[in-house]
C-alpha cells in the first residue's frame, strides 16, 4: 500500500510539472508582439452605408411581410 501511494505522489508531481511547463509555454508564446497596421479606408462612397438605404430596405421588408400575411385567407 505504501508503494502505491509513492507512485501516485510521483505521478501527481510529474503531472503538476507538465501542467506548469505547458502553461508557461503558452504564456511565453503570448508575449510575441506583431505590429499590424491595416488601412481599410479606400476613400470610396459606399452607397449601402448610407442611412436612407437602411430605412428604405426596412420599409420594403415590412411591406413584403404585410403582403405575405394578408395573402393567407
Amino acid at each position: 500500500m505504501k508503494k502505491s501511494l509513492n507512485i501516485s505522489a510521483i505521478f501527481k508531481k510529474s503531472l503538476l510539472l507538465c501542467t506548469l511547463l505547458f502553461s508557461q509555454s503558452i504564456l511565453w508564446a503570448q508575449e510575441k508582439s506583431i505590429d499590424v497596421n491595416l488601412n481599410v479606408d479606400k476613400g470610396g462612397n459606399d452607397w449601402y452605408a448610407e442611412p436612407w438605404v437602411m430605412v428604405v430596405g426596412g420599409a420594403v421588408f415590412i411591406i413584403i411581410i404585410v403582403a405575405l400575411l394578408r395573402g393567407k385567407k
